[in-house]
């Protein structure tokens, strides 16, 4: 870590001190202090490791904030300088988007009734945790319950008549069943944001900005994408099942592209000047051969390109004859 990047850590930790100062220094619990201090730290985590993400460390010190009565004003105040300082080294998000996502988890953590668990010597960051810290033991319960509860989830045990099937009975429900309807619901959102034509990359973000999950509970990357984009197979109201169709972005917009080619080239004839031209594409909305709006350099290239196929034209005109 640089000398820099440790002042602002520092900054980030004194701050925080502040804001607990009325209340209780005991409540900057070890997991808290480490994560203010070193932020996620990669290192901790092997290759097999589900290494959490800017989303996930956000959701879980603004559950902290609200577990030790901090408003939600404050807390945001403080969360968004800290990511875009921080846990911005572990997003590939623009400023803004940082801004937006954090705003979005705070206010999600502060009106959903959801209860603060770190998860103890098991939290997800591998951050530091003791067993002098004042939460241990009740922390150390909620975990101990909650895996408790997943383990019984895993079998699905029907009674009749007061009497619990034999074992045979009993179905197994899989990793792939618990996460079907949440996998539903993210490749429905997936499927119209590729027939909008919205790249990959984007896609995966706000798929785990949602926090919807595979088939398999894990995080989506580029990779996954891709695999159930070529495998899936997937039910469509006439009851069939098969592969989707994917439209590529230049296919999407190809009929906005030449009637906006064709609106520039009349008005380049009418010789106004190039920069007028891009103003009033955009001001009719119309969208260059890949979505994006138009600019100089770009309707030079299209005019250039333009150019050069009428000069072959000719070309083979002439040797034709």
């Amino acid at each position: 870590m640089g000398k820099k990047a440790y002042q602002t850590r520092f900054t980030h930790l004194a701050t925080l001190k502040k804001i607990l100062k009325e209340k209780n220094k005991k409540c900057l619990f070890p997991c808290i202090g480490d994560l203010v201090r070193r932020g996620v730290v990669l290192k901790r985590f092997s290759d097999e490791d589900d290494i959490p993400g800017r989303q996930e460390a956000t959701r879980y010190i603004a559950g902290w904030f609200k577990y030790v009565g901090v408003s939600e004003e404050v807390c945001l105040e403080w969360m968004t300088e800290y990511s875009l300082d921080v846990l911005s080294a572990i997003s590939s998000s623009s400023k803004s988007q940082i801004r937006h996502s954090t705003k979005s988890n705070i206010r999600y953590i502060y009106r959903a009734d959801l209860p603060f668990d770190c998860g103890c010597m098991n939290n997800p960051f591998k951050a530091s945790c003791r067993r002098t810290c004042p939460i241990y033991k009740e922390m150390l319960d909620k975990y101990e319950e909650r895996m408790a509860r997943e383990a019984n989830r895993d079998y699905d045990i029907e009674i009749e008549d007061g009497r619990e099937y034999d074992e045979s009975k009993i179905e197994k429900t899989t990793i792939k069943d618990q996460y079907s309807e949440q996998f539903e619901e993210a490749w429905e959102l997936a499927e119209k944001l590729i027939e909008e034509g919205v790249p990959r990359k984007k896609i995966i973000n706000i798929l785990n900005e949602r926090g919807l999950r595979t088939r398999t509970g894990r995080k989506w990357t580029y990779a996954i994408l891709g695999v159930e984009l070529k495998n899936l197979p997937y039910q469509i109201e006439t009851g069939t099942r098969t592969k989707p169709q994917i439209i590529s972005v230049k296919e999407l917009y190809k009929e906005q592209f030449e009637r906006g080619r064709k609106f520039a080239l009349n008005l380049i004839r009418q010789n106004i000047p190039r920069q007028e031209v891009v103003r009033r594409l955009n001001e009719k909305e119309f969208k260059t051969r890949t979505g994006k709006k138009w600019t100089t350099p770009i309707l030079r290239a299209e005019l250039k390109q333009l150019k050069s196929k009428d000069e072959k034209r000719k070309g083979k005109k002439r040797k034709g004859r």
